[in-house]
């Protein structure tokens, strides 16, 4: 759901609230995406959000392509997760300038992010935060909870 749109049933997931963080660097290259896939697979697949695994990984792929796709190869895309016992914050930062993410193109234009598309269908909760390194830039970000 879209952030405007979503209820708030539950708290966000930040480090102050108590969530595990768990970091990742990789060269953007065509490997990016399987190397972040591989990374949150590993953090997930045994724990109680294992149910959240398949999502996450769909997600996590759409959005490091995305950087991947508007970095040069000489730029580093970090991914940080955040784990609680409810769910998971999952944002990735390149070296990009920022630019406004499209969710949907605009009649007779090509440009619609499909992966947006999807965060917006399958996220709790999504968006854009400024980033504390480059200017003009910023991380793009998507939790995940539990339903119980």
């Amino acid at each position: 759901m879209h952030p405007q749109t979503a209820p708030v049933t539950r708290p966000s997931i930040r480090v102050a609230a108590g969530a595990r963080p768990h970091l990742l660097t990789a060269p953007s290259t065509p490997l990016a995406p399987k190397t972040a896939r591989d990374f949150v697979r590993a953090v997930l697949r045994r724990s109680p959000l294992a149910p959240l695994l398949d999502t996450a990984l769909l997600l996590t792929s759409e959005a490091v392509t995305s950087s991947h796709l508007r970095t040069p190869r000489s730029a580093d895309i970090l991914l940080r997760m955040l784990t609680t016992g409810h769910g998971l914050r999952i944002s990735v930062h390149d070296e990009a300038p920022v630019r406004i993410p499209r969710p949907a193109a605009v009649a007779g234009e090509q440009e619609a992010d499909h992966g947006l598309l999807l965060t917006g269908h399958l996220a709790d909760d999504w968006g854009t935060t400024p980033f504390g390194g480059l200017p003009r830039s910023t991380s793009f970000w998507f939790e995940l909870h539990l339903k119980h």
